[in-house]
């Protein structure tokens, strides 16, 4: 009788914890998808000189502004892809007249790439250290120091709250809480391994 309840419990045990780590899949899972719904931008200045510097912020709020409109019309990351490769000729020839303008003779060079970027806060969401789909604008040789964004969902330019702007195109309320509930203890440790998940297997 000994035997045949240890062999119970043991199987209890092990269905227990099946449960627990299907359920953790499956929740990490999920909040993995925050990297693949997420379109950034990143802006590497030519050098750390005050004018390239300075230069490289007039870029981003010519590009942010031509591609406002069009990202708004966006329902998912592979939408706004989209929107990035088709006006990426545009992107390169608005960024090249700014530096024109200010009397810079270096190109921009424009790319819809994967990229690791490092965890950044932004408009009242923090997103985890990783790889994620990103228009590139590397402005001359691109030596200086970089500049990071959200190109998609448009935390930087929405002027409703970060929650009303995820929960519009597609993020889950957990995905949500994740990225803007740092206060929680919970969640601070599930964004760590979320990052440390991405660095093994991204």
């Amino acid at each position: 009788m000994k035997s045949g309840k240890k062999f119970v419990i043991l199987v209890v045990a092990v269905a227990l914890v099946v449960s627990v780590f299907n359920f953790i899949r499956m929740s990490m899972d999920e909040e993995m998808e925050i990297y693949e719904k997420t379109l950034r931008l990143h802006i590497p200045a030519n050098s750390d000189s005050k004018e390239d510097q300075e230069l490289k912020l007039q870029v981003r709020d010519a590009v942010i502004e031509l591609l406002k409109d069009p990202l708004s019309e966006c329902k998912t990351k592979e939408d706004a892809v989209r929107v990035a490769e088709e006006m990426s000729d545009e992107i390169e020839r608005v960024s090249d007249e700014v530096i024109n303008e200010n009397g810079k003779n270096y190109k921009a060079t424009v790319t819809i790439t994967e990229e690791y970027y490092p965890r950044r806060q932004y408009e009242g969401i923090s997103l985890p250290a990783g790889n994620y789909t990103s228009v590139k604008i590397e402005l001359g040789e691109a030596e200086g120091q970089n500049w990071w964004c959200v190109l998609f969902p448009q935390v930087c330019t929405q002027t409703a709250s970060a929650d009303e702007v995820l929960a519009e195109v597609g993020f889950t309320a957990n995905q949500i809480r994740l990225l803007t509930d740092q206060e929680d203890c919970e969640y601070v440790v599930k964004f760590k391994l979320l990052e440390i998940i991405e660095g093994i297997f991204g």
